[in-house]
């Protein structure tokens, strides 16, 4: 009986914790090519979160400069090929999750005029609020921006105004549901009342 019950404990903890654990930070990478501009599609997913270029006028979808094009950034980063490109991010099935970060570039180095491109996100909440925050991207290397505010989100948008801009490294943590923090505190119950019967013998 006893092992039974730590064979349940050890699994509701396992599977608690793998829920828990679910940071994730999207590169990319599976894009990596040498080719000189690769075309992506509408839609991208990886690591369980989904991009669509939502862009209501022509859609062209999203592009990445491969290794041997000047705009290469030194990696393999997304961009929406379309004027006024509008871009969303949201969870596969519709999960809740915090976006921490990105890493922006302009589209084209060397060719923005005042060298400066302003990205401006729009959150959505699981509450129908909405948190906003834009950040200036200078011409040059990648840069690391960091949100405020932007959790228990349902979905971000963001587009290309003027000027085009691509973007890497996307920091984004699901938030887990009540029920895999329910099963992640059962399984540290029943751990814990082993522990007791254990000391009691």
């Amino acid at each position: 009986m006893k092992k039974t019950v730590l064979a349940l404990a050890l699994t509701a903890l396992a599977q608690g914790y793998a829920m828990q654990s679910s940071a994730a930070i999207l590169t990319f990478e599976s894009l990596n090519s040498q080719n000189d501009n690769l075309a992506v599609g509408t839609t991208y997913t990886e690591q369980g979160f989904q991009l669509d270029d939502i862009t209501t006028a022509t859609n062209y979808g999203f592009a990445a400069w491969g290794s041997s094009n000047l705009f290469y950034s030194g990696s393999t980063a997304l961009m929406n090929d379309n004027d006024s490109g509008q871009t969303r991010l949201t969870m596969i099935g519709g999960g809740v999750f915090d976006l921490n970060s990105i890493d922006l570039a302009v589209m084209y180095p060397g060719s923005t005029g005042d060298g400066m491109v302003a990205v401006t996100f729009t959150g959505t909440k699981t509450d129908n609020s909405v948190v906003t925050q834009t950040f200036d991207v200078n011409d040059g290397a990648p840069q690391t921006f960091d949100f405020t505010g932007f959790t228990d989100l349902a979905a971000v948008t963001w587009s290309n105004d003027a000027l085009y801009h691509q973007f890497d490294n996307v920091d984004v943590t699901a938030v887990p549901e009540p029920g895999s923090c329910a099963l992640l505190l059962t399984g540290l119950g029943l751990a814990g009342s082993i522990g007791r019967r254990r000391t009691r013998n």
